[in-house]
């Protein structure tokens, strides 16, 4: 009888370790099984992750690129806008200095002496040089052409002078704007073009 207990008890033990080796190979199966799955979604949600950074990296690179190329291109043309307005600048001062009372009464001179001497002509200039240029052109004229000017003070003019017959609004343009306008268009196509050949 003892014997019999004694055997059905060591069934007993070997069954229950059985059954509890069983039981913990399928936990352990298991969990390896939702350890892969997770590691599994894991490197598949990292690869995404990385993916999508690529593509922000990429579109933010491209981005500051075609703002890079931008600036660029916006300051190129500031500084030609720049140098041409500078050159303007130059040029017109130029151009006035050359037109000094001097040489403006010699060139108004010359226009009277040409002009019909029946008609009354007006002259406009500076106020800073019309006294200058008065009494340089008077002093240089003949007494039949000096009682056919009138000079007069145009706050409009810097230098130089606009010349019509009296009555008329319709005046022959000599001023440093008129004729630095005029120069320029000559000058400032070549300006540009050498411009563009250096930065282009």
């Amino acid at each position: 009888m003892e014997v019999k207990l004694e055997n059905l008890i060591e069934k007993i033990k070997k069954e229950g370790v059985e059954q509890a080796q069983k039981t913990s190979e399928e936990i352990i199966n298991d969990a390896k099984q939702k350890a892969a799955s997770i590691i599994d979604d894991a490197k598949q949600q990292a690869n995404k992750i990385i993916e999508e950074a690529k593509q922000k990296a990429t579109k933010l690179q491209r981005q500051g690129e075609s703002a890079l190329q931008q600036a660029s291109r916006d300051t190129l043309l500031l500084v030609k806008e720049r140098l041409i307005a500078l050159f303007d600048k130059v040029f017109k001062k130029e151009i006035s200095n050359a037109l000094s009372p001097d040489f403006t009464q010699q060139l108004i001179k010359t226009i009277v002496e040409q002009w019909a001497r029946d008609s009354q002509k007006e002259i406009l200039v500076s106020k800073e040089d019309k006294e200058k240029i008065q009494e340089l052109l008077f002093s240089s004229l003949k007494e039949e052409l000096k009682n056919s000017i009138i000079i007069k003070v145009s706050d409009r003019i810097s230098k130089g002078f606009r010349i019509g017959i009296k009555g008329e609004d319709v005046y022959y343009d000599f001023t440093d704007e008129s004729i630095t306008e005029c120069l320029k268009e000559f000058v400032s196509p070549s300006l540009k073009e050498i411009l563009n050949k250096k930065n282009g």
